[in-house]
């Protein structure tokens, strides 16, 4: 009778527990000692357990859920730098380092831009009604500048009038 592979195996391991020897078994089964040796580890060991994950692994999949970075931060107990950091690494994996990078560059002023796009979103406003929002915003720069100059130019005159009216006043007439 010629058995298959999963035969063999049930026949070394029911010979095993009746306390045959690999001897015996090796000649009723016709296998080696050697295949024999390797079955019954196989059968006898104990399953690995699994090993705990570390919190950078627990992050990853609690952010792959969506859970914020509070609720990672809270339900692991991490503190905020870890979180931090994991949540950076997180956006990397994903493909998202041009925002990681804005993100860290922009990190003082990204309030005020949210609340920009609050306004957009709320005001409709498209690219090209940004782009004239930032051409007169440049313009109002540049006539506050020439004002500023102005200004400047009608302190001087206003001083030069003040001195020559002096210099009149005195009897000093200038280029007589």
């Amino acid at each position: 009778m010629v058995l298959n592979r999963n035969q063999k195996k049930e026949l070394v391991i029911k010979l095993h527990e009746d306390g045959k020897t690999f001897r015996e078994i090796a000649k009723t089964a016709r296998i080696s000692p050697r295949d024999i040796n390797k079955i019954l580890k196989e059968h006898y060991k104990e399953p690995e357990q699994e090993k705990p994950k570390s919190n950078r692994a627990k992050a990853f999949e609690m952010f792959a859920e969506g859970k914020s970075t509070i609720e990672v931060l809270t339900s692991l107990d991490l503190s905020y730098n870890e979180v931090r950091v994991y949540y950076g690494e997180y956006l990397t994996l994903k493909n998202l380092t041009e925002f990681i990078d804005f993100y860290r560059d922009h990190q003082k002023i990204l309030p005020f831009l949210l609340r920009i796009i609050e306004k957009m979103k709320q005001f409709e406003l498209f690219e090209i009604d940004v782009d004239d929002l930032i051409n007169c915003v440049n313009q109002f720069k540049n006539f506050n500048s020439m004002k500023n100059r102005l200004q400047h130019e009608i302190n001087c005159l206003i001083l030069r009038k003040k001195c020559l009216e002096d210099e009149v006043q005195k009897g000093k007439i200038p280029g007589a």
